[in-house]
């Protein structure tokens, strides 16, 4: 018998690439796996050039296994939130997500197929809800690294076992943290920003407090990577689901990003031709952006190290 699995991203380039990488391998290895990959538009319609690129270039690559299937900001009830924050707006499209998989599942001839399960992006926990609907389990893919992921889990605990108010405890202190994760401890100072954010802790813990009612988690790390922070999330300490660590995902095709052959060779000569520990690569994600003092600051900092030549 066939099997169906629905994947929900995300919106964002590194959100939506490494879940359909992983949609990919999972089929590699099943000839009786089919996946539904259920794309929601973003929020205020917001798209860099690349994801909007992207998007366009799984239109076309459908197959009887690999489906995309795109749901319209038009279909979108209305929210009672004039200015709905990310949670709210991803809660919203719950009953178009379900009404996408009742089709879906309604479309296959028993007993040819069945809908096995959900794998879903963080923040998209408030569709765990319609995989209950529907009697499947949810697993969840944390596209970034498990350290952070177990930072997260970490977070969660102090706010809701120790009751530590983390944000007027932490912010602008001098105070050192016993990270579970972590192979030694991590300042206050150096705590991710995100996470001592008035509007978006909540938004982290409340993903937190959902992910226990997931039947596992699929990270896009490898065990050797990341030691500690496997062994953290693995431990059986944290009553956490399953981690299995799928990592690296990577999106090496050039869908979307539109560059040409010539320009990438360019670039891969260069990179050649440097010496060996002498290039920084830095990443701040598909809506990171500095100013251009920012930039030069960066830049500075890492020419003053002493590692680079």
């Amino acid at each position: 018998m066939k099997l169906e699995l629905v994947l929900i991203p995300s919106t964002g380039d590194g959100h939506l690439r490494p879940l359909v990488e992983v949609a990919k391998l999972l089929l590699d290895n099943d000839d009786h796996l089919s996946i539904t990959v259920i794309i929601i538009p973003s929020m205020h319609g917001f798209q860099t050039t690349s994801y909007s690129s992207y998007i366009a270039s799984l239109s076309t690559t459908s197959n009887d296994r690999l489906r995309f299937s795109f749901i319209s900001s038009a279909d979108r009830p209305n929210s009672p939130d004039a200015e709905p924050n990310f949670i709210s707006y991803m809660e919203s499209y719950k009953p178009v997500v379900k009404a996408t998989v009742a089709k879906l599942t309604d479309s296959a001839q028993p007993p040819s197929s069945r809908l096995a399960g959900f794998v879903m992006d963080i923040f998209c926990t408030t569709m765990i809800d319609v995989a209950n609907d529907f009697g499947v389990p949810t697993y969840l893919f944390y596209p970034s690294n498990a350290t952070f992921f177990g930072l997260q889990i970490h977070v969660q605990y102090l706010c809701d076992v120790e009751k530590c108010d983390i944000i007027s405890e932490l912010k602008d202190s001098d105070t050192e943290l016993e990270v579970p994760c972590l192979t030694r401890s991590l300042p206050a100072k150096c705590f991710p920003s995100v996470l001592l954010n008035k509007e978006w802790l909540p938004v982290f813990l409340r993903q937190a407090r959902r992910f226990r009612e997931t039947k596992g988690f699929l990270v896009n790390t490898f065990a050797e990577l990341e030691p500690q922070a496997m062994s953290f999330l693995s431990s059986g300490d944290n009553n956490l689901p399953t981690v299995y660590a799928v990592g690296p995902v990577l999106s090496v095709e050039n869908n979307g990003l539109d560059l040409a052959d010539d320009k990438q060779t360019e670039i891969l000569r260069w990179l050649d031709d440097q010496p060996d520990r002498s290039v920084v690569f830095l990443c701040f994600g598909s809506m990171g952006g500095f100013s251009e003092d920012q930039a030069k600051e960066i830049a500075i900092a890492l020419e003053r190290n002493g590692c680079l030549r």
